[in-house]
């Protein structure tokens, strides 16, 4: 396989990775520092079986990485550039509801 389409398939798992409303708001709480899984639960709100599989999805993928202390999993983001990545899906996302709602603005008019 060409470096081309190994770079291709990366960057297909790594934004598949993040196109999950759950992953995201994992990723918003593990941007902050290393957190453990009894942490995350609560905070999404989801089963604990369910937050284990989307840790493993963000782990396979690159996006974080963990260490086990005894019975408890801790959770950390593997490169800060995913920070950049998240911020500027963040911005412009924003951009696009401000661009919509414009355009709705000048529809309604």
């Amino acid at each position: 396989m060409e470096k081309e389409e190994l770079l291709m398939k990366k960057n297909v798992e790594l934004l598949k990775a993040l196109a999950d409303e759950t992953r995201l708001r994992i990723l918003k709480l593990v941007e902050e520092g290393e957190k453990c899984q009894c942490e995350i639960i609560p905070f999404i709100g989801k089963s604990q079986s369910t937050i284990s599989q989307h840790l493993q999805t963000l782990v396979s993928s690159g996006i974080l990485e963990y260490r086990r202390e005894g019975q408890r999993s801790f959770y950390k983001l593997k490169d800060d550039r995913i920070k950049k990545i998240l911020e500027l899906t963040s911005r412009i996302s924003r951009d696009m509801l401000l661009e919509i709602s414009k355009l709705a603005k000048t529809i309604e008019s």
